[in-house]
């Protein structure tokens, strides 16, 4: 008798039709955003040709610009992958699919944390490596750019007075980025319209309150500052769970909308 929570060859089958039906629903976005870095790219050296006469590509920092503008383009998308479950045709048929909710939490997670992140970071980068290899014109590669960043962190972090570990810097950015990426997916299954501007409403509203809070509970911290009494390790640490337990939050209310959605 199959598990009727999670039956693993179920979930396989269920995670290779729900990436297939994602990138035949949302093929177009993806290859825009993704490849957002050829576009730039393009528009610049036709600029150049027509107005200055000369071949010149797009330069780092333009290109850095570009990616940081696409990641963010890709973070407020989340709020569509899966979106479509608020309408009652599309979200009743999903619902009825052959698979138990855990699972289909379990794919959405995968690919809202690991396929489209990874995908969007393999081409957009690996894009403009090949650009920057063929045409010298645009400087060193962001991978390149982005090496030497990590490089500077990490030196900056072992040769100063702060004691937290990079590994705790590291699981901050992480948990942050999931975060992000989670809460814009709850914001698509809870609105049903409008999805990214109530999504950017609401989260100016918790920032607010969460300011608000920790601006009541936070004279002792600065004071500690002051006296330079402070523990940098148990503030980074604290903090990195803070994240962590917020994105275990998102998480739990996906599955809990999941569960709960009705049409």
């Amino acid at each position: 008798m199959k598990n009727e929570v999670f039956n693993g060859s179920r979930f396989w089958n269920w995670f290779k039709y729900d990436i297939t039906q994602m990138w035949r629903n949302h093929m177009f976005a993806a290859l825009g955003i993704g490849l957002s870095g050829l576009i730039a790219y393009i528009v610049v050296v036709c600029y150049n040709l027509i107005v200055n006469g000369q071949w010149q590509a797009i330069n780092g920092d333009a290109r850095l610009a570009v990616f940081i503008l696409a990641f963010i383009a890709l973070e407020l998308y989340q709020t569509s992958t899966y979106g479509y479950l608020t309408k009652k045709k599309e979200g009743s048929a999903w619902l009825m699919a052959p698979a138990s909710g855990l699972e289909k939490w379990t794919s959405m997670l995968i690919n809202t944390l690991i396929v489209i992140p990874v995908l969007f970071f393999v081409v957009f980068l690996g894009t403009d490596w090949l650009i920057t290899l063929l045409d010298h014109t645009g400087g060193k590669s962001l991978l390149f750019s982005f090496s030497g960043m990590l490089s500077d962190i990490t030196n900056a972090i072992r040769n100063s007075e702060v004691d937290f570990s990079i590994a705790s810097f590291v699981w901050v950015f992480i948990s942050g980025f999931c975060v992000n990426f989670l809460y814009f997916l709850l914001s698509g299954l809870v609105f049903k319209k409008h999805k990214i501007i109530w999504g950017i409403v609401a989260m100016m509203v918790i920032s607010s309150a969460l300011t608000f809070i920790f601006s009541r509970i936070g004279w002792n911290v600065n004071t500690e500052f002051m006296a330079g009494t402070h523990n940098s390790s148990a503030i980074m640490n604290g903090f990195a769970a803070c994240m962590t337990a917020a994105a275990l939050c998102l998480a739990g209310g996906i599955l809990y909308r999941i569960k709960t959605i009705k049409h």
